[in-house]
């Protein structure tokens, strides 16, 4: 399988000398193409179309755009895991704009209908976790019912917009979704209601402490006609009132492991 894809190099590469502007010296030389499709779900038309538009989005945002579609992606890694395959092949290849390497590649193995999308450098800004989840729902809906070229420019029409959005110093991501944002304010005015309505309640209730109802029998006696030697009091019982507090996973950020990638895997 990987004598395909060096195939598919040399072959690509012949191909853009003809169909394809002279590409920006800040990529390898020698990297693969942005669409790199080794199963051939794509017809030469739409890959020069689909390869034109992630060039233009990786060049004006600095930052790669990249497929791979490969038969079974353990044939790329020793781990049964498609997401160490993507990293295998990112770092194989070189893949990646300038010296941080930064890019995002979405890999699709055929054999299970294995997927991940991985980011490196600025991707780890530009592509959040939440900005992942989002991007996936673009292309996932398209793969699960083939439509292959459709899927891949839903991915890169998204990853660009998303690039612009992070340029811009505004990253996608859970406080940057107006429904979120929206929210937080709608939640920010109930709470004041609430406390304002409270503090309304409590001001009422103590303003009325002088004909309230006594607690105690000698509030109802008359002061010197009985002496009282003791006093206790007893509880009969406790009322204990418990409330759950949910914490909130969804803080927002990048998870980067180890190797300095952060990414996602599933089926489609």
């Amino acid at each position: 399988m990987r004598k395909g894809i060096h195939f598919l190099v040399l072959l690509a590469a012949a191909l853009l000398l003809f169909s394809l502007p002279v590409r920006a010296s800040d990529f390898e030389d020698d990297r693969l193409t942005f669409v790199t499709d080794e199963v051939g779900l794509l017809t030469d038309e739409e890959w020069t179309a689909l390869e034109t538009r992630a060039e233009e989005l990786s060049t004006e945002y600095a930052c790669g755009i990249y497929v791979i579609t490969v038969d079974d992606f353990r044939n790329y890694t020793t781990d049964e895991d498609v997401y160490e395959a993507a990293k295998s092949l990112y770092q194989e290849y070189r893949l990646g704009y300038g010296e941080e390497q930064s890019g995002e590649l979405l890999l699709l193995s055929m054999e299970e209908r294995d997927y991940a999308l991985i980011a490196y450098g600025y991707g780890n800004t530009a592509f959040t976790d939440y900005g992942k989840d989002r991007l996936s729902e673009k292309f996932l809906d398209d793969f699960g019912e083939n439509s292959w070229y459709k899927g891949f420019s839903d991915y890169l029409e998204k990853s660009g917009s998303m690039l612009r959005q992070a340029r811009e110093g505004n990253p996608l991501d859970v406080g940057s979704n107006p429904l979120i944002r929206h929210a937080g304010i709608l939640i920010s005015i109930v709470t004041a209601l609430v406390i304002a309505l409270v503090i309304t309640a409590l001001a009422a209730k103590y303003s009325m402490q002088s004909v309230s109802r006594a607690h105690t029998a000698a509030a109802y006696l008359d002061a010197g006609s009985v002496t009282i030697t003791g006093r206790e009091d007893r509880f009969s019982h406790v009322t204990e009132v418990r409330e759950r507090i949910e914490s909130d996973h969804r803080s927002g950020g990048t998870t980067i492991d180890s190797d300095g990638f952060s990414g996602k895997s599933g089926k489609f």
